[in-house]
């Protein structure tokens, strides 16, 4: 049966402008002017005798039938893109792009690049750290890290484990012979951390307070930072206690400088790993993706 495709510079066209939702966005991935995404995009609408998008000003939208072919012509494109990948060399199919937030990055992931590259000194992994939710359609990143709601059972996301948060404090705020507790804070303070992703809950010192069966909360003075390497600094200049991650707190870094409070582990959310539709053809992404999943069982 014969094919019958539009130009494939007006599919991409397309597809990036969609995907992105803007002209100048899609040129710039495609390295041309916003000029001939445009002329691509009405070329393919005047072939197919349909209107893409509702044009306001700068402002595009998907009409519906746009927006019913999009998730077919992305895969279509990821499909391409992996069926010439190999043709790249060996630095391509040996390598490995991750997305990942930065605390994972730092106090899980990097400790462990040694055992990793041990195990498959071939390969590269290259991590982009973000607290921003990576775009995997049209993106070159292989596998995304990622943390908040356990994956659904039948899911394709894989989950790692869930994190839980205790109250930690610098070792230099203990007395010798007396217990790591809460009772000891009376000059200092408690630290909180607004996460930088809105969408998660962080933490809570009024909780963890709840969960411990404590009553005078109101009665410790409190601080906040919107950064974690603020409140590692504050913590380490003895200012008080922070809510922290296991990871963070059972990281080499912290080994010998923090020390967990008695009191309750808070529940938080999962890490979990996503691939590509195109990254599951590679070899070293399904290398990857089973160590790290034997890794986090560990």
């Amino acid at each position: 049966m014969k094919r019958r495709l539009p130009p494939l510079n007006a599919i991409r066209a397309f597809e990036a402008a969609a995907r992105l939702q803007s002209i100048s966005d899609a040129a710039d991935e495609l390295s041309v002017t916003p000029t001939a995404v445009s002329h691509q995009i009405r070329h393919l609408e005047t072939l197919l005798d349909i209107k893409l998008f509702e044009r306001s000003g700068r402002n595009i939208t998907l009409t519906d039938q746009g927006a019913r072919m999009l998730p077919d012509i992305t895969r279509g494109m990821d499909c391409l893109a992996a069926a010439f990948e190999e043709t790249y060399g060996n630095i391509d199919a040996n390598s490995v792009n991750i997305s990942t937030t930065r605390e994972f990055a730092r106090y899980w992931l990097q400790p462990r690049l040694g055992q990793f590259y041990e195990a498959f000194p071939q390969m590269t992994l290259n991590i982009y750290a973000s607290e921003g939710v990576a775009d995997m359609s049209g993106s070159e990143i292989d596998v995304a890290i990622r943390y908040g709601a356990k994956p659904p059972d039948g899911s394709e996301e894989i989950a790692l484990y869930q994190e839980y948060y205790v109250a930690a404090v610098s070792n230099s705020l203990l007395q010798p012979g007396r217990a790591a507790r809460i009772e000891m804070l009376t000059k200092q303070r408690l630290i909180e951390v607004r996460w930088e992703n809105s969408a998660l809950t962080a933490p809570s010192w009024k909780a963890w307070f709840t969960a411990a069966g404590r009553d005078g909360f109101e009665t410790y003075r409190r601080m906040s930072f919107d950064a974690y390497n603020l409140a590692f600094d504050a913590l380490k200049r003895g200012h008080g206690a922070a809510l922290l991650s296991r990871t963070i707190v059972n990281s080499s870094e912290f080994e010998d400088s923090l020390v967990q409070l008695e009191g309750p582990q808070l529940p938080g959310y999962h890490y979990r790993v996503l691939r590509s539709p195109s990254a599951m053809r590679k070899r070293a992404v399904r290398q990857f993706v089973d160590w790290i999943s034997e890794a986090a069982r560990g």
